[in-house]
């Protein structure tokens, strides 16, 4: 069954005007790398949808400055959370307004994912929240504000440099692993892989770290990063007021 999706009132005039506004500056990006009705159109549906579902914390300079970043500077990694949901239309995606509205992300307890029982970012655009029973635990509401979040925020600041960093990143550890497979040092390619790729990778590293959660729970601490994240950043890293919960 399709997830419900509650509207607590009626945001037509807030969807418009997020719309119109969105698709004001991702026209002005659009412009830049030589597509400027492409932006219109793609900032215009993201206004649109995350106007409608009230995402969007406009009392704050944090939420102003996420629609900003969203709709401009990060307006590739916003592109692919408009392909996840339309994906996600195809899903039991389960649209979570308790970990949404006002709070500057799009989070749905189901939808596309990549990998069955991890969470993933596209953009704005958090899928999988849930486990892989369906249930929408403390755990994993603490796994969207404090892991998921920090994924949200990386797109915006990092603009088209996060998706291409992460993939570099990802694909360098893929060769690294064969390599060292190839010298018989592990003998787990698959595992090798994992470490190398994703829990090694600087994004996942923070994410993690935020989450109070490194080394990560099943992996051996002896092949990932010895010590957590610095913390830089961390005011924009989570929103803000969420307090940790007991893993």
């Amino acid at each position: 069954m399709r997830g419900v999706r509650v509207v607590t009132s009626d945001r037509t005039p807030e969807a418009v005007a997020a719309a119109l506004a969105a698709g004001t500056l991702a026209g002005v990006a659009g412009r830049v790398i030589g597509s400027t009705r492409l932006g219109v159109v793609v900032g215009a549906a993201s206004g649109a949808v995350a106007g409608w579902r009230g995402i969007y914390d406009w009392k704050s300079r944090r939420g102003v400055v996420a629609f900003v970043l969203d709709h401009t500077w990060g307006l590739i990694t916003t592109t692919a959370g408009l392909a996840a949901l339309l994906v996600n239309r195809f899903t039991d995606d389960g649209f979570e307004p308790s970990l949404s509205e006002r709070q500057n992300r799009m989070v749905h307890r189901g939808g596309f994912v990549l990998r069955r029982g991890f969470a993933v970012t596209f953009g704005y655009v958090v899928n999988g929240a849930a486990g892989r029973d369906g249930e929408l635990t403390e755990r994993r509401r603490k796994l969207v504000t404090h892991h998921e979040d920090v994924h949200v925020w990386q797109a915006r600041w990092w603009g088209p440099l996060y998706p291409a960093g992460y993939l570099l990143w990802a694909t360098g550890g893929a060769l690294a692993a064969l390599v060292r497979r190839a010298l018989g040092r592990d003998s787990d390619l698959a595992r090798a892989a994992d470490e190398w790729s994703y829990y090694r990778n600087p994004f996942e590293w923070h994410a993690y770290t935020r989450d109070d959660n490194w080394p990560p729970a099943g992996v051996d601490p002896e092949h990932v990063w010895s010590r957590p994240f610095p913390a830089i950043g961390e005011r924009w890293a989570t929103r803000r007021g969420t307090r940790s919960t007991p893993r």
